[in-house]
């Protein structure tokens, strides 16, 4: 599974626009990252968490997006992983 995991964060990276993913398990675990600080998987995973509250009764993750001057960064939670996307800025 690892090796799956690096070879499809290895792919999202090299689309244009993306600086970096990182791949963390619900604990804030880092289970793997590329062209992003793997310190960053405990932010990641509580962000997702809390945003999850905003709508308790919803049967779906949410997908939150931050925004900056310096890019931006997409996060998903789907199953055990939470998934982040660094974009770089327009």
């Amino acid at each position: 599974m690892e090796r799956q995991l690096e070879k499809h964060l290895e792919e999202t990276c090299r689309v244009p626009g993306i600086s970096g993913a990182l791949c963390a398990d619900n604990n804030g675990l880092c289970l793997a990252a590329r062209g992003c600080k793997p310190e960053l998987a405990g932010q990641v995973a509580n962000i997702v968490r809390q945003a999850a509250q905003l709508h308790p009764n919803s049967s779906t993750s949410p997908v939150v997006c931050i925004e900056s001057e310096g890019g931006s960064v997409l996060i998903k939670s789907e199953g055990d992983v939470t998934m982040a996307i660094f974009k770089n800025p327009l």
